[in-house]
């Protein structure tokens, strides 16, 4: 198991938390996220041998926000 933490940008109310939370949760190989909108993050325990930390930025960024690791590394963004 990894943990990892994403800095977000672009949330505008905790509503924005649930829905990251949420598309988290329900990706396989996460057991846990807590997101919170105050501190902008979502701390993630995960399988990395199930879902890759770029993966999880991608389904933070598909719904609209910006997201950063805890080192300051940001996803390339992918072009459809």
């Amino acid at each position: 198991m990894r943990e990892s933490e994403f800095h977000i940008k672009g949330m505008h109310c905790e509503s924005c938390a649930v829905e990251i939370k949420e598309t988290l949760e329900t990706t396989a190989g996460v057991f846990r996220a807590e997101v919170t909108y105050g501190g902008k993050t979502a701390n993630v325990a995960y399988d990395d041998a199930v879902v890759l930390e770029q993966t999880l930025i991608k389904k933070i960024q598909d719904l609209g926000y910006s997201a950063t690791t805890g080192d300051g590394s940001q996803a390339t963004e992918a072009t459809a």
